[in-house]
């Protein structure tokens, strides 16, 4: 199962941040390869060639050494992963690489996610250089991915917000925890959540009340918890 709707990150006095001298060349970094992006784009690199700068921006924009945290075609009994990034000798992610002009799809994400569950690896990046998108993997009876965050380095390279988005992958934002930090705030922020407050009492007395105040008419808690179903299930049908 593959759920496609990232975390908006947002950066508040409150959270987890680099210390400015990295958050400075990371924000440069991410400029510098926006410009090479866009360029690749228009030569139609192949994978190979998308690879390498990808294997470059580990090392200068995501802060990893790449003879000792990065490993190319990283071997899961008898197949290959295209990147596996370690932090300390621990296995943290795997990337799947597309070639640039490939536009990224949920299937490109399955056989990364079949390599990592063998693993136990909790996170997934799939690129094709121009577009990131990071998942995070739950083990149980099947595989589930859960889409955390995206972002695209030729739209978005220049922009600031980018680097709030970005700063998650960088080996010190991992260190931190930022990547665990956005995963958490997700499953807090899950529909599922989301629907035990709203049809909890405490929500739905005060949503009668306030129909009461604004109508004049008495609302029943069914009439309530009813039309929040019935706004769940067009919300849903909506998004298919």
């Amino acid at each position: 199962m593959v759920a496609t709707t990232p975390v908006v990150v947002k950066k508040t006095k409150s959270s987890v941040s680099l210390p400015i001298k990295i958050e400075n060349i990371m924000k440069e970094g991410l400029k510098k390869y926006s410009k090479i992006t866009e360029a690749a784009k228009k030569r139609g690199l192949n994978e190979s060639d998308t690879s390498n700068i990808i294997n470059d921006m580990l090392g200068e924009v995501f802060g990893f050494d790449k003879f000792f945290d990065v490993t190319t075609e990283y071997k899961i009994r008898g197949q290959y992963a295209d990147y596996g990034v370690k932090i300390d000798d621990k296995l943290i992610f795997l990337i799947e690489i597309k070639a640039i002009c490939v536009p990224l799809n949920e299937n490109h994400i399955f056989q990364a996610a079949s390599y990592a569950s063998t693993e136990g690896v909790e996170w997934v990046v799939l690129t094709n250089l121009e577009e990131w998108r990071i998942y995070h993997l739950s083990f149980g009876s099947r595989i589930d991915q859960e889409l955390v965050v995206q972002f695209n380095l030729i739209e978005e390279g220049k922009s600031v917000k980018i680097f709030d988005k970005a700063s998650c992958l960088h080996k010190e934002g991992i260190k931190k925890g930022l990547l665990k930090k956005l995963w958490t705030n997700k499953v807090a922020l899950s529909e599922g959540n989301l629907k035990k407050v709203l049809f909890g009492k405490p929500i739905v007395n005060a949503i009668r009340r306030e129909l009461s105040k604004i109508t004049g008419v008495k609302i029943g808690e069914n009439d309530v918890t009813e039309l929040l179903t019935k706004l769940f299930e067009n919300k849903n049908t909506c998004s298919k």
